[in-house]
């Protein structure tokens, strides 16, 4: 439970680094999702040598309604692989009922805009041993 609230922790210092850039929550929530994202894809090429989750993204032209359509589908795949980062699922939700709270008050490109940070900074959250086990890499 401490490892997990420590990676929460390190995911909002980096949030909270970029403030500006993340201002809002729905900034938060999606690309958080897009990180969320990201790992699946990774555990994907390192089990299939393929991605293809790639195909639910849409050519990564995002809006409202497929982020949040994308959450479930994530964990269930996730689950599928027998894998799963329970604190990044946390607090991508947590950032999710924000953003409904608030209002989603980002046009399309910022939904992609974001959502592709996400999956492009992704690995940045990950720890040693997590990427080096998704290489099939010894510890």
């Amino acid at each position: 439970m401490e490892k997990q609230e420590s990676r929460i922790e390190s995911v909002k210092k980096f949030l909270d680094e970029y403030s500006v850039a993340f201002d809002a929550p729905a900034k938060k929530a999606v690309f958080l999702t897009g990180v969320l994202t990201k790992f699946l894809l990774d555990i994907q090429y390192v089990n299939r040598g393929s991605t293809p989750f790639r195909t639910k993204l849409h050519g990564l032209k995002l809006d409202e309604i497929r982020v949040k359509k994308l959450l479930p589908e994530i964990i269930e795949k996730l689950r599928e692989y027998k894998s799963g980062y329970p604190w990044l699922e946390e607090i991508t939700s947590q950032y999710l009922i924000e953003a409904d709270n608030s209002g989603w008050n980002l046009s399309k490109d910022e939904i992609s805009y974001y959502f592709t940070l996400g999956l492009n900074l992704g690995g940045i959250f990950k720890e040693k041993e997590e990427n080096n086990e998704e290489r099939g890499e010894e510890k």
